[in-house]
């Protein structure tokens, strides 16, 4: 794939204020002219989380990527801001922030929750779907993922794949008074999302065989009419932290398929 002006990548981060006064962190990397691909991120993860994944494709499309609020270096907002609601409207405003009318719309665990409500909210803003370690219900509980998690970990030890040292700024927090606030959101969760057999655009679900996650992601799969389930060996939840590599390689497999 060509294009017509050459990749650039941003050393810091732009900032877009939102309608309720929040400001958002985000990066734009490749060629504004390049399909598109918005990368929204775990809970509590920052954007250079997906820096290997942004490395791996900005050559030939383009990777929006930002912090929600309370996390990165994006303001924390106020607590009660902490909707599905207002992380698409925070997700849209990146992308008007980008010039981009429309995307892939990729999410990763919480991240994921965000992505497939964007779709289903704003239906012409994606031209696909990517989902890791998604669920449509309410989260599973954090001693399970743990413990799932150091069970791929051990699995991937004994296959001889070395792990990737966790980069400290993956995680880091401008403001502190973000930590939690994520909660809000899922507080009032349904036992199961509705509207996924609306989404119309071509979706990859994909969820780590280690990942407490897996048959709630194929169901999504299911639930989705064109979407496609693949399963990720020797990977909990949080995949991109298990598996960047494989992470990389399915949703470039995507974007040469469909975007």
């Amino acid at each position: 794939m060509e294009t017509s002006e050459r990749a650039t990548v941003s050393d810091k981060p732009h900032h877009v204020t939102t309608e309720d006064g929040v400001n958002i962190a985000y990066r734009d990397d490749g060629a504004p002219d390049a399909p598109a691909i918005l990368l929204c991120s775990m809970a509590t993860a920052a954007l250079p989380v997906w820096d290997s994944v942004t490395t791996g494709l900005r050559e030939h499309w383009r990777v929006i990527r930002y912090d929600r609020r309370g996390d990165g270096d994006s303001d924390p907002g106020a607590r009660e801001s902490h909707t599905f609601y207002r992380y698409v409207r925070d997700a849209t405003c990146v992308l008007d922030a980008c010039g981009c009318r429309r995307a892939v719309i990729c999410g990763m665990a919480f991240g994921a929750r965000v992505a497939y409500h964007l779709v289903m909210a704003s239906p012409e803003r994606a031209t696909g779907l990517v989902l890791f370690d998604a669920t449509g219900g309410p989260p599973a509980p954090e001693e399970l993922r743990k413990r799932m998690h150091h069970e791929a970990a051990e699995a991937r030890r004994r296959a001889g794949i070395v792990d990737t040292p966790t980069d400290p700024a993956w995680f880091a927090r401008r403001d502190a008074r973000g930590a939690g606030l994520l909660a809000n959101a899922l507080k009032d969760l349904p036992a199961w999302v509705g509207g996924l057999e609306a989404i119309s655009v071509p979706t990859l679900v994909a969820c780590g065989e280690f990942d407490p996650n897996y048959q709630s992601a194929k169901r999504i799969a299911a639930e989705i009419p064109r979407a496609r389930f693949e399963p990720m060996p020797l990977t909990g939840h949080a995949s991109v932290l298990d598996r960047p590599d494989l992470i990389l390689k399915l949703i470039r497999q995507f974007l040469e398929d469909f975007a």
